[in-house]
């Protein structure tokens, strides 16, 4: 993957804000199909390379939330182990380096009409319609889709409380390290900077790893750095205990 530029644009939605994204992903990335290897939640799933793809135009329940495992679940049947086509709208990327898109399920046949994927979330009701400035080229759509899962009560319209269960992407959701090995945390601050912190840096206890946002745990400092994040200046010259 290559190198990223970000700008930021004007505006934003739901407590976050929006940048624009320039960047080179190999040929033909935006026609070529991908195969989705992993599922992160409702509406965020993860490409070859390790490219993370936030769903453009719909909101799922975040994990823990009413609904949330059933999206989740629900996109996972859908897409996990299949060739998908990525579609652009205005904004490329958000600042957690995801990439903004409309999903569609490849077709070998180019006179077959692909499954898009985000109104599907929609109109089954696994996920809400969502506007993210200034993208609105299929906005209409997936609010129709919307409002006929809300009138015939699919999916988290029979269950929920959909105000209630938006996802909130700036409020942080700690993880818990993978063994008692890999604990340092890997945290992305307000300015996009990438740190770790030790055990024993004075920030260590309040630094959450919200795995969401593309933070990280690593084993070793090696493994941080090599991974392109930087040692907490916080930290001082505390090192790794041998």
């Amino acid at each position: 993957m290559g190198v990223l530029a970000f700008v930021l644009a004007a505006g934003g939605y739901g407590g976050y804000q929006v940048l624009k994204t320039y960047g080179t992903y190999g040929t033909n990335f935006d026609k070529r199909p991908h195969l989705v290897e992993q599922v992160v939640d409702g509406d965020t799933l993860v490409i070859e390379d390790g490219v993370r793809v936030r769903l453009l135009g719909v909101d799922a329940p975040e994990t823990g939330a009413c609904f949330g495992a059933e999206s989740k679940r629900g996109l996972s049947e859908m897409v996990l182990g299949r060739e998908i086509t990525l579609e652009k709208d205005q904004t490329a990327a958000d600042h957690y380096d995801r990439l903004l898109r409309y999903v569609f399920l490849y077709e070998e046949n180019p006179e077959s009409d692909a499954t898009f994927v985000n109104e599907r979330l929609a109109r089954n009701g696994l996920a809400l319609s969502e506007y993210v400035k200034p993208n609105r080229r299929y906005l209409s759509q997936l609010q129709a889709a919307e409002r006929e899962a809300e009138a015939g009560k699919a999916g988290l319209w029979a269950k929920c409380d959909p105000a209630a269960g938006r996802a909130a992407p700036e409020r942080e959701e700690a993880s818990d390290p993978e063994s008692d090995e890999c604990v340092i945390k890997g945290n992305i601050d307000k300015g996009y900077e990438k740190n770790y912190f030790l055990p024993g840096c004075p920030d260590y206890q309040r630094v959450k790893v919200d795995l969401r946002k593309g933070e990280r745990w690593f084993c070793t400092e090696k493994d941080a750095a090599d991974a392109g994040w930087q040692k907490s200046p916080s930290c001082g010259n505390l090192r790794q205990a041998a």
